[in-house]
């Protein structure tokens, strides 16, 4: 491979280049970058020069990485990272007149109780900005965070690299949503019997409420599984299915339908709420007023 002349090598190129790792798609990187579809195109041209490699493989829609990005991007990333932190630390965040555009990632449980107050919290202290929220998962949360797409990740969060900040929120149990009006309270033999609806993002049909029933030797019945909570009111009206969903999210729900809570009929597993950010942003008041802002969005509706 020939040696590369770092004279050639220019700030914008590693921004673009960070980006495209990013968003995987030219255009999402213009945007992202504030510049047009051209100028990405061309730097990618003048980094595939620059490496001797293509970067960048379409397949589909979107375009992956090769080998020789992915191992730059490895060994660039605590520069890129280090270079944001020193300008973050320098700037000064105005509320009323700052423009930032904020990227988190959100489970949609989340999505649909904490969102709407974060949103009335923005539009009321920092009216400019843009916020941009993209579904994670447990599984994937801290890859989208790591790969530098969200700043912010809101989630069950089961691992955390060794330079995460993380911060817990609260924890939270389980209840059974229904959609028909049988007056008594469900027994653990009806739970079992009953069809339920399972919410999951793995395309699986088991979740944390099998793991609790494997432990008292006991099973339920699962006929379908949907990767989205917001499903679960039109899913279950007019069947006698039962869904398990998280406590801060039941009142929700059922205030969209005609659904009716009720506690487990034995003793729910309990999980923990993380907020977790990239060490880049940590001191950058943009950045700390958005997780204030998702803290007291989340204790909101805890106590509601």
């Amino acid at each position: 491979m020939n040696p590369i002349d770092l004279g050639r090598i220019d700030l914008n190129l590693l921004t673009v280049f960070a980006a495209l790792m990013q968003e995987r798609h030219v255009s999402r990187a213009a945007q992202r970058l504030h510049v047009g579809q051209p100028a990405v195109s061309y730097a990618l041209g003048r980094l595939r020069a620059l490496t001797s490699d293509v970067l960048f493989v379409r397949q589909g829609r979107l375009m992956e990485p090769t080998p020789r990005a992915l191992a730059l991007m490895e060994g660039l990333r605590p520069a890129l990272d280090q270079i944001e932190t020193t300008l973050r630390a320098q700037s000064e965040f105005d509320r009323r007149l700052a423009r930032p555009v904020f990227r988190i990632g959100m489970t949609d449980d989340l999505q649909i109780c904490i969102l709407p107050r974060l949103l009335r919290l923005l539009r009321a202290e920092v009216p400019l900005a843009q916020l941009i929220v993209a579904t994670v998962s447990h599984r994937d949360a801290m890859r989208q965070l790591q790969e530098g797409r969200v700043d912010t990740v809101m989630a069950y969060l089961q691992s955390l690299p060794a330079d995460a900040k993380v911060r817990q929120l609260g924890s939270t149990r389980y209840v059974v949503l229904r959609a028909d009006h049988a007056a008594p309270p469900m027994t653990l033999d009806e739970f079992c019997t009953r069809p339920h609806a399972l919410v999951t993002f793995a395309e699986d049909v088991r979740g944390f409420v099998d793991d609790a029933l494997e432990s008292m030797g006991r099973r339920r019945h699962v006929v379908v599984s949907i990767p989205q909570f917001g499903s679960v009111p039109s899913v279950l009206a007019g069947t006698d299915l039962l869904a398990t969903v998280p406590a801060y999210l039941a009142e929700e729900l059922c205030s969209r339908a005609c659904l009716r809570q009720e506690p487990l009929p034995f003793r729910s597993p309990e999980y923990s709420v993380s907020m977790c950010w990239r060490a880049a942003v940590d001191k950058d008041g943009a950045q700390m007023w958005l997780r204030d802002a998702l803290n007291r969005a989340y204790q909101s509706d805890a106590a509601a």
